[in-house]
């Protein structure tokens, strides 16, 4: 683990993304080497660092230690890195004020075998019941409040489901627990909107921008949780997972071939199994 550049994994018990969760984390699947999708997550931090009002930020030095970490990995075909980005510890309260240096944290780990069986199978998902919180200033950015998540996978959990579907208080469908979702309802692949909630995922931005170089269209809409007994296909996406098809909706048997035309658009040239 490298804290601020050095080897290391203490923080200071001060620090504001302990404290508040005053921060942004980004998850990031290395092939051999080399960290997949780096631009699109370094965009995505920089876009968060802004609406946060972080302090300055040395984009090239973090981006180095980056590419020089996913390089100790090389002859691993996965792996993954995470970065941490916090304001650092200063201020009193809430305020911001005298936090002057970000603390960036860069760790490692193993990558999850099992999104591979999830790849080439499927996957059943349900509708949970629990809601995500709307917030427009921090919708599309994924920071270190989780907590929505946390009480979203303790449902999975006691429900004994792998993932879920999860709509925000209105009824509109946002994301799952862990990833973006892709549904194809009305003749067209569509994706939910995310003005205000919801993470905007690098993958799912990879697979839209790849998805029109080729002429495939996918749009964003506002899709209310009754549409979707009306979907024939969905997906999950994420950096770590890529594409993965759902093959059950609740008691709704789904279409994976047409899932594989997502599949097909990232696994074009990539190192995945």
């Amino acid at each position: 683990m490298l804290i601020n550049g050095i080897k290391s994994n203490q923080i200071n018990a001060l620090d504001r993304g302990l404290a508040y969760g005053d921060g942004l984390f980004t998850t990031i699947n290395v092939e051999f080497g080399v960290a997949q999708l780096w631009d699109f997550h370094l965009q995505r931090l920089t876009l968060g660092a802004q609406k946060l009002f972080f302090p300055d930020i040395d984009w090239q030095q973090l981006s180095t230690e980056v590419i020089q970490t996913a390089a100790l990995f090389a002859a691993e075909p996965n792996h993954v890195l995470k970065v941490i980005l916090t304001r650092g510890s200063g201020g009193r309260g809430y305020s911001a004020k005298g936090c002057d240096s970000v603390m960036r944290i860069i760790s490692n780990g193993t990558y999850p075998e099992f999104y591979f069986d999830w790849q080439k199978k499927g996957i059943d998902v349900i509708l949970c019941e629990s809601t995500l919180s709307s917030n427009k200033q921090l919708a599309g950015l994924k920071t270190l409040n989780r907590l929505d998540q946390v009480l979203i996978k303790n449902e999975l959990e006691s429900k004994q489901a792998v993932e879920g579907l999860v709509c925000d208080d209105n009824g509109y469908v946002i994301e799952a627990c862990t990833a973006n979702i892709f549904i194809y309802l009305d003749g067209i692949w569509q994706t939910p909107i995310l003005d205000k909630s919801g993470v905007a995922g690098v993958q799912r931005r990879n697979i839209m921008s790849r998805a029109k170089a080729t002429g495939i269209d996918i749009i964003e809409s506002y899709i209310h949780q009754d549409k979707l007994s009306e979907a024939t296909a969905i997906c999950l996406t994420n950096a770590l997972m890529g594409v993965v098809p759902v093959k059950r909706y609740q008691d709704k048997v789904l279409n994976l071939e047409r899932s594989r035309m997502l599949q097909l658009l990232i696994n074009i040239g990539s190192n995945k199994k």
